[in-house]
């Protein structure tokens, strides 16, 4: 269960007298709390969408969409900073916002527009970045025409985040991919704007993997040990270990269900939320005996509940910073360190590549190869069974 949900509905038993129209409202339920609250658009009772629960007419479900992304990037940023969230904060963001008409030349409207037709494909940390370069860019440049787009705005806006904001390459590159990303999708849709990014170089960052040798996986499990049950602390740690040893993504990981678990093929066997592609994870005898434990002796198997309950993927990411200093280990740990934990660790062990290939959910070897940034002829010279997983 998420922490909110967001979704849209017509009060259609009672049009407006002034014009015969129907209100169209938000439903926000923010844990097991729900409000209606009014957008300020109307339709006709033929002009809403039963089925995709939005206004027919393109204008408006644009603005409609604009309503939805900026909530749900207000409330991600209230998780980000840890405030407890409440239908008190939802009342409070809208009762500061003003109806905006939108501007048929308006870059936003088209950027927002392509988030909110993406947003089934794309997981919730995906769209919060999207969210971010949107609020970067308009900060940037407040009102953004199509022929506005040029060259010179890519580059002044590479300049604006890196002078004024701070940022350093690798900061500013997804910012830039997702521009691009949405250019792209105007153009494929025979919408007349220019793509400058052809003509620009993309900052590249220099990125090291990060992942955990053995020594620094054993200090995560004598911590795990010791921490009390029932903290953030230890749920945190308790999830990171978990992948650690299977190889999932974070995503996956907060909405594994025990009916994905199959202890007695020892295989977790799941759709991943980033691809929609299923993966078949190994269960090892660390999270064999986690998963036991957990299940209350394998009773919970089988049912609809979530693994680990509720979880907030970016309150795991800072509390796994807090873990890493207790460990002593001097690295920037995040969750997706877990996967490359995993996969270097069973080349070290002697696993093929091609099952590494299976157990990460990557449809190439090719591309398991450079999310390992690895030297197989190094892997075989230092290839000794330590038996990491058994």
């Amino acid at each position: 269960m998420t922490d909110y949900s967001i979704s849209t509905c017509i009060r259609n038993d009672k049009p407006l007298k002034r014009n015969n129209k129907y209100p169209v409202y938000l439903r926000v339920r923010v844990y097991n709390r729900e409000t209606k609250v009014p957008t300020n658009i109307e339709v006709d009772k033929n002009g809403w969408d039963v089925k995709r629960r939005e206004p027919k007419e393109k204008s408006l479900k644009i603005v409609l969409s604009k309503k939805i992304l900026g909530l749900e990037s207000y409330l991600n940023n209230c998780i980000a900073s840890d405030t407890e969230l409440s239908i008190e904060l939802v009342k409070d963001f809208f009762a500061t916002k003003k109806h905006v008409t939108p501007k048929q030349d308006s870059f936003y409207d088209y950027y927002l527009a392509y988030v909110e037709r993406r947003k089934k494909d794309l997981n919730k940390e995906t769209i919060r970045v999207y969210m971010t370069t949107y609020n970067v860019l308009k900060a940037f440049k407040p009102k953004l025409r199509l022929s506005d787009i040029n060259l010179s705005l890519i580059e002044g806006f590479d300049e604006y985040m890196r002078v004024t904001n701070g940022n350093a390459d690798g900061g500013r590159y997804p910012k830039h991919k997702n521009l691009k990303t949405v250019l792209l999708d105007m153009q494929k849709h025979d919408i007349p704007v220019k793509n400058p990014y052809p003509l620009f170089k993309m900052p590249q960052p220099n990125v090291k993997e990060v992942y955990l040798d053995k020594e620094e996986l054993d200090a995560f499990r004598k911590m795990y040990v010791q921490l009390p049950e029932g903290t953030t602390l230890f749920k945190s740690l308790e999830m990171y270990l978990f992948s650690c040893y299977c190889g999932l993504r974070i995503s996956d990981v907060v909405t594994l269900k025990w009916s994905e678990v199959d202890l007695e093929n020892s295989l977790i066997v799941k759709t991943q939320v980033k691809t929609k592609e299923e993966v078949k994870a190994p269960i090892f005898e660390y999270t064999r005996a986690l998963l036991l434990k957990k299940s209350n002796s394998g009773k919970l198997l089988g049912t609809d509940g979530y693994v680990f309950g509720d979880s907030c993927m970016q309150v795991i990411n800072r509390r796994l910073k807090e873990l890493a200093e207790m460990a002593g280990v001097d690295k920037h740990i995040t969750f997706h360190s877990s996967r490359h934990t995993f996969a270097t660790l069973l080349v070290m062990d002697g696993v093929s590549i091609y099952k590494i290939q299976k157990f990460l959910g990557h449809k190439s070897v090719g591309m398991t190869e450079r999310y390992l940034k690895y030297d197989l002829k190094m892997a075989q010279v230092n290839m000794e069974q330590i038996d990491t997983f058994g």
